[in-house]
């Protein structure tokens, strides 16, 4: 039996005997110029790791924003914010008034914008002046989220309705320049400027705005624009192909991930994704993007259930991002926000104040293990006894280290459970290769009978794990 399904994304349905699948720290690729069925039409590939880059002030690295031109880098961790040069080495340019929670970040070539809930401030790029936007300042005092529109600073007022604009190419805001979202009764809880319209993202509903040159305030709203889609998480924005995503929610329930297609909210979410979030706190999901071997990755962190997933726009797909601790127990991904900076994507960590560029053919995180899960879906022949005789996972071979360094025999570890995934056999191990041993087979035999079986692979070293495609040869019985 060839490619039984053993490569495939994570799906756990509401019940582990309908379907338990998991993928963690892996990715799918589909193959191209391929039919269904052919091996190598599905491949996953390993998650990028992490590679130290800078240090900054201990606490979460809570924003990052690259200035125009590419060669600086806005940073804030814990109160601290930071100009970062294409060396990665950081200066201390300003303090905030808070020290957790994200910061959104915006700029308008002359000035760089922040908000963190509470407050705005506001750095000059010439003069390297970081000042205070006064509570006189605009209509209300602080903003959730910031962005850039028409040289336009746009941002909300906290736990109401409305939305700002400041004056063009200016950090100062008109008191008359603001309006409330008013297609519903809810607030506003994010905002996005997206084909240069104003996305207002409430509580329940969604309504777009467009710059029509009015004066004191230059937006209004489009009509028919409206949508009856809410936003759950006001972090939870973020581009994606050629428009956004984000944590939804409306009067009916919560956490479905939409994408927007034109003025439509459509479903990105599976039922898989949309179970496991069930319970859980949704409301502070931090989303962001980045782009690695032609994949475009939608990544949802959610920092109090602990939990990263994420999505992938190329195969429609998801997956698990996930670090271990010294117990290898899992929690959500290190990264906190996202940034493309001097050709490599740049991730800022949730507690110790580091930043790191993600590395395709690094395979720790900051030398730290990396921890990957394949569970395969059920394998049943209509709940007749199933002798399995032995199962063959093509890993790309001869991907062992030189030296003597965890990684110069990588090993997979198999394990199955023959009760729909309620216990587990005990761990089984053998070698991917070692350098150069590019014949190298990945095997197991004698592996027992089931009339229902779940394989399980792990790998921990830090190698390139490529899995192509897997074999299982089995005897069947009429009973």
């Amino acid at each position: 039996m060839s490619d039984f399904g053993f490569v495939g994304d994570a799906y756990e349905a509401p019940s582990i005997y309908q379907d338990a699948q998991e993928l963690i720290n892996w990715f799918v690729e589909v193959g191209q110029r391929k039919q269904p069925g052919d091996r190598g039409q599905l491949t996953l590939y390993p998650t990028p790791g992490l590679v130290s880059r800078c240090q900054l002030k201990e606490g979460a690295v809570r924003g990052l924003r690259v200035l125009p031109g590419g060669q600086t880098l806005i940073a804030v961790s814990a109160d601290t914010v930071y100009k970062i040069n294409a060396d990665f080495v950081a200066e201390e340019i300003g303090t905030l008034h808070t020290t957790v929670g994200p910061v959104s970040i915006s700029d308008n070539r002359v000035s760089v914008y922040f908000v963190d809930g509470r407050n705005r401030y506001a750095y000059t790029i010439a003069t390297g002046v970081f000042e205070d936007i006064p509570t006189s300042d605009g209509a209300f005092v602080g903003g959730n989220v910031v962005d850039i529109i028409d040289n336009y600073f746009v941002y909300n007022g906290p736990a109401t309705a409305q939305f700002a604009a400041s004056d063009p190419v200016s950090i100062v805001t008109n008191p008359l320049s603001f309006a409330s979202k008013f297609g519903d009764s809810d607030n506003l809880v994010s905002l996005i400027a997206d084909h240069r319209e104003v996305w207002l993202l409430g509580e329940r509903t969604t309504e777009v705005w467009a710059d029509v040159g009015s004066f004191p305030f230059p937006f209004q709203i489009i009509p028919g624009t409206s949508s009856q889609h809410g936003c759950a998480a006001t972090y939870s924005v973020a581009r994606l192909g050629n428009s956004f995503a984000f944590m939804s929610q409306d009067t009916r329930g919560q956490s479905i991930a939409v994408q927007a297609n034109g003025y439509q909210l459509e479903r990105i979410s599976t039922s898989a994704v949309e179970n496991d979030l069930q319970g859980d706190v949704v409301s502070d999901a931090i989303g962001y993007t980045y782009q690695i071997r032609g994949h475009e990755f939608y990544v949802m962190i959610f920092p109090t259930a602990d939990k990263t997933w994420v999505y992938d726009a190329s195969t429609g797909m998801w997956h698990k991002w996930l670090s271990v601790d010294d117990q290898n127990r899992f929690h959500r991904h290190r990264s906190n926000c996202y940034a493309f900076f001097q050709g490599m994507g740049v991730v800022g960590d949730f507690e110790n104040g580091k930043l790191y560029s993600l590395e395709g053919a690094v395979y720790t995180e900051d030398g730290k293990t990396i921890r990957r899960v394949r569970r395969c879906p059920h394998l049943v022949d209509d709940f007749k006894r199933v002798y399995h005789s032995d199962l063959q996972i093509q890993f790309q071979p001869g991907v062992g280290l030189d030296g003597i360094q965890q990684g110069t025999n990588p090993q997979a570890m198999l394990r199955w459970s023959n009760d729909g995934g309620s216990t587990w056999s005990h761990e089984r191990w053998t070698s991917i290769g070692k350098m150069g041993r590019y014949k190298n087979r990945a095997i197991w035999r004698r592996l027992g009978q089931a009339r229902d079986r779940i394989y399980e692979v792990v790998v921990t070293d830090p190698v390139n794990a490529v899995i192509v495609s897997a074999n299982l040869n089995l005897e069947g019985s009429d009973s």
